[in-house]
């Protein structure tokens, strides 16, 4: 949102507010002044603790603007307010221009792993996600990997339930705690353990981040739950339904979200659950479509899902501040369907429902204490201790028999950093540096149900320890940025004993092996609103150590070297009163691939194959006027593998998606009511002619239409919309691409959604 100083246009209901009234506040503490502000504004102030300690505030008296009168209150502090919402005013950290002109301070940047990076420093693709822009993407889909596949450029959401950046691993994040699947991608569970109220924003960095290393070639995707944001007590409840028109009652997916937070004192709380039913989703002819629910568990299905999230925060004055996150999720089936394939591009595949499907269950939690203080003899010190651990059980048949599969992922960890201003070498520089320390546990048996007796190992029990100190340089010089530093990484691990059903696996560990990865960027801003960066950075992804100790007699057998992955990007982003820019090209070159090869009968083994990726990447978004605005992001992405034989080919629509394309316009005819119509476009791309080999499959250009509409309905706002609204008739970019009648089954046809969300 611009902040007042910017002399944007403001949206009507901000304009109503800047009205003037009458004021009488007296001096005291910034922190009383501001509620007291609140209280006679009518607006809600929120500001973080540390901001506001130990400052005063004038009296402020007479009859002025709200915008007037807090100027005033914080005349002479370096901070602001801006408009998050309709009524939130939230109180930042400013810098002054040499015309005497308030900017507002950029977002911290997770990626760069210093305290209050403004994006402006940072050398690399950034794409901020704000609460509202999630709220306008679910008018239109309940997935979370769906909501960033439209705002993030470059981001690639089919693969197996890996996500992919620029055709490389991502690392997930909630609220800083990773929750992806290294060491054997299967679920896809980790951007699908929160429901998509329980996110208030969402930060990606698009490319390899050496700052975080253990597996992000591909970047970073960090969810973050909500924090409170006023001293008065909060609650927000949000409604959803949406169903499918030709199947009303079984295709019906609804969620009640619950919260309530508060800032009080030095201590500040949120706290929400959620409860939700996912009924089936159904193709346009009304068959069982194959779309994945929310639970990410494998295929379609029905269920019950019950979320709790918290937030937790304590000011210490000096002593620093605590924040307490936690998130916990259960999903348990009603109904889970089994995948019958079709035959390619001749004859769809169908759905059935598995006998003792509606045993399937997926637990999940994540937790992460952060203590932070700006000041530990003159550095800014930040640790954390986090864990988070998903567990299933599914159940399935085949023929008489009836099989369970469990899966248990967990990690334990701790990421410290300290920043350090270096102003005796140069003014403004300084270096962040640390010791992340991550232990990351993985078992996936399968078992005969009946029985009770292990018929094999998905992946055995599987110990990986990880550990990494790093320093990250800052200089910036006149009106340029320049930033880099070095991480080195030891990775150990460990396999337990067990018999996968093909022999009996020794224990031991897997031979020990280090990774050091550089960065550097350079980032130039000519004027205030144009920043232009280059950046060269290395990221790695480790062998998927789980599957590949499945067919390991013992833990020698197992190659555990990581891909590293060299990236090099050019990049622009621009910023003016009501648009916003980016452009980015990139280019990344590997030797080896994390992708294991598996017969069934010898160890599985690192498919060791040099991958290119280039691609260009771009983002705009224009508020045109106070009624228009327009925008959208572009995708093309591109690749070559070279075979044993020295072969090279293109690489598949897995991995390297075709041109994608996601448009929108808005249409505001009265402050109240608000319109929203959405393209979702994916050209074709057939670069292996009549190949027959898996994953070379022509993929067809496909065009989807999306329209919301957005009332101020009471105290509340009333959402209404449908996803593919001329109801298409498709198939998934892996269902095309695998070249192979597995997932030949139609995507779902029209859904319509409509919800209701009130703050009070």
């Amino acid at each position: 949102m611009p902040a007042w100083a910017d002399g944007a246009a403001q949206p009507a209901q901000m304009v109503q507010a800047l009205q003037g009234r009458q004021f009488d506040i007296r001096a005291q503490p910034l922190a009383d002044a501001l509620a007291e502000f609140g209280r006679q504004s009518g607006l809600r102030v929120t500001a973080d603790g540390a901001l506001v300690r130990g400052l005063s505030a004038p009296a402020v008296t007479g009859a002025m603007s709200p915008e007037e009168a807090l100027r005033r209150l914080l005349d002479g502090t370096g901070l602001a307010g801006r408009f998050a919402e309709s009524d939130l005013i939230i109180i930042e950290r400013v810098a002054i221009d040499d015309s005497g002109s308030v900017l507002l301070a950029p977002v911290t940047v997770l990626g760069s792993r210093q305290p209050d990076a403004p994006l402006s420093n940072v050398p690399s693709s950034i794409t901020f996600v704000e609460n509202e822009e999630i709220q306008e993407e679910l008018a239109t889909t309940n997935r979370i990997d769906e909501v960033i596949a439209r705002k993030v450029p470059g981001f690639n959401p089919t693969n197996n339930g890996v996500r992919q950046i620029r055709g490389r691993t991502a690392q997930v994040f909630i609220n800083g705690v990773p929750t992806n699947e290294q060491m054997r991608a299967g679920t896809g569970s980790d951007l699908n353990l929160l429901l998509a109220d329980q996110v208030s924003d969402i930060e990606v960095s698009r490319g390899a981040n050496s700052a975080y290393g253990f597996g992000s070639p591909g970047g970073i995707i960090a969810l973050q739950t909500p924090r409170a944001k006023s001293e008065e007590l909060t609650m927000r409840t949000v409604l959803r339904e949406s169903f499918n028109p030709g199947h009303v009652n079984g295709s019906s997916q609804a969620s009640l979200y619950q919260s309530a937070s508060q800032i009080i004192g030095d201590f500040d709380f949120q706290i929400g659950g959620a409860v939700a039913y996912d009924g089936a989703e159904y193709d346009p002819d009304g068959d069982l479509a194959l779309g994945f629910d929310n639970s990410a568990l494998l295929t379609n299905g029905k269920e019950w899902l019950y979320n709790l999230d918290t937030s937790l925060g304590l000011d210490l004055g000096d002593a620093g501040s605590l924040r307490l996150t936690g998130t916990f999720g259960y999903v348990d089936f009603t109904e889970r369907y089994a995948l019958n394939p079709g035959i390619y591009r001749e004859e769809y595949g169908f759905l059935t429902e598995e006998p003792l499907g509606g045993k399937s269950f997926r637990r999940s939690y994540t937790v992460d204490l952060a203590y932070e203080n700006e000041d530990v003899l003159g550095s800014a010190v930040k640790l954390e201790l986090f864990t988070s651990d998903v567990k299933y059980h599914v159940f399935e048949s085949f023929g008489a028999d009836d099989f369970r599969q469990e899966w248990n992922n967990t990690y334990y960890g701790v990421r410290s950093s300290v920043t350090t201003p270096l102003d005796l070498i140069l003014e403004g520089v300084s270096i962040t540096y640390g010791i992340d320390a991550l232990r990351n546990e993985l078992i996936n048996p399968y078992y005969n149900h009946d029985t009770g007796q292990l018929v094999t190992y998905f992946a055995p029990d599987v110990t990986l320890d990880q550990w990494a100190p790093y320093a990250q340089l800052e200089i910036p010089f006149s009106d340029f940025v320049l930033s880099g530093g070095v991480r080195h990484e030891r990775y150990s691990g460990h396999v337990e004993e067990g018999d996968d059903g093909l022999g009996p696996q020794e224990s031991g560990d897997i031979d020990d092996f280090d990774l050091t990865l550089f960065n550097a960027g350079l980032v130039y801003s000519p004027i205030e609103q144009i920043d232009l960066y280059a950046t060269f950075s290395q990221g790695a992804e480790i062998t998927q150590l789980g599957r590949a100790a499945r067919d390991a007699s013992d833990p020698d057998q197992i190659d555990p070297r990581p891909a590293k992955s060299n990236q090099y990007e050019l990049g622009m982003r621009g910023r003016w009163h009501d648009l916003e820019l980016g452009l980015a090209g990139f280019y990344t070159e590997s030797k080896l691939l994390s992708a294991l090869e598996c017969n069934g009968i010898d160890p599985c083994t690192p498919l060791r194959e040099p991958r290119e990726f280039w691609g260009v990447e771009a983002n705009a978004d224009w508020q045109i006027d106070e009624q228009w605005g327009v925008g959208g992001i572009f995708t093309w992405q591109d690749g070559i593998r070279e075979l044993e034989d020295g072969e090279e080919r293109r690489i598949p629509s897995r991995d390297v998606p075709p041109i994608l394309v996601t448009a929108y316009v808005e249409f505001s005819p009265f402050d109240w009511w608000r319109n929203r119509l959405q393209l979702n476009y994916r050209a074709e791309r057939d670069p292996f002619g009549d190949s027959v080999e898996y994953g070379e499959g022509r993929v067809e250009d496909l065009f989807l239409l999306n329209a919301s509409m957005a009332f101020d309905v009471g105290p509340g706002e009333l959402r209404i919309g449908a996803e593919n609204l001329l109801n298409e008739t498709y198939t998934s970019i892996p269902s095309e691409s695998d070249n192979f009648g597995f997932l030949w089954i139609p995507e779902e046809g029209t859904r319509v959604f409509v919800s209701y969300a009130v703050r009070w």
